[in-house]
């Protein structure tokens, strides 16, 4: 085991005293979070595992087979029902992120926990594209008709080495369009990540307390943050 495998281990290890009891994990799809033994959660996906599959042919026989089928902002809960709830390497895939973290607020009864880990762009293969503003962020909560889904497809291309003017450009965004491709809508390094947090507390009014904040470090290629639900 390397260092870095280590060190994540003694931090999972860490998180895990927080979430006893039921929850759910969204997007847990190959690798889901190590849970205390008398915990109970159930997986929850858009897609089922063979549409999954097709989705992410590289992961084919590895893949978590969902429990529940729903989209991350449209949770099938009642309202202060879970005792805790994992996301990990899925809010950057959502086009409103700040409408699901207040879906997974709501969703948390008091005392409830939410795991978020949120890959830093430095560290990762979006290391070229621009950070996603939480100004930005807030225009598109209030207004979604202003949410371009062919840019946000484009700056993914983009940022994967293309440029508008390489032929075939147009047709790969559109083909992932087609697909309904689950990118990274959104990047953000740890201070970013900071201030969304801040805000759902300040503006959104979600009374929840920041218990963790890890910044990205070289073997942890994520922020790890995990509130509490007042």
């Amino acid at each position: 085991m390397t260092k870095g495998a280590l060190l994540r281990w003694v931090e999972n290890r860490y998180l895990r005293r927080y979430l006893p009891g039921r929850g759910i994990e969204i997007g847990a799809l190959w690798r889901r979070f190590h849970l205390p033994r008398k915990a109970r959660a159930w997986y929850v996906d858009r897609l089922n595992r063979d549409d999954l599959q097709r989705h992410y042919p590289d992961l084919k026989g590895s893949i978590v087979s969902p429990d529940l089928l729903a989209e991350a902002t449209q949770l099938p809960v009642r309202v202060n029902s879970l005792d805790f709830l994992i996301a990990s390497h899925v809010l950057e895939h959502l086009p409103f992120p700040l409408i699901a973290l207040r879906s997974w607020y709501e969703a948390l009864a008091p005392g409830g926990v939410l795991l978020l880990k949120v890959p830093d762009k430095r560290y990762t293969f979006d290391v070229h594209r621009s950070r996603t503003p939480l100004a930005h962020l807030v225009d598109e909560h209030h207004n979604p008709e202003k949410f371009d889904n062919w840019a946000h497809y484009a700056d993914w291309v983009a940022g994967g080495g293309h440029t508008a003017l390489m032929p075939g450009f147009k047709q790969a965004v559109q083909d992932l369009m087609d697909q309904d491709y689950s990118i990274h809508f959104h990047v953000w390094i740890d201070e970013d990540v900071r201030d969304i947090i801040n805000f759902t507390q300040q503006s959104m009014r979600m009374e929840w307390d920041t218990v963790v904040f890890w910044r990205a470090h070289f073997y942890r290629k994520e922020t790890t943050v995990l509130l509490v639900r007042k």
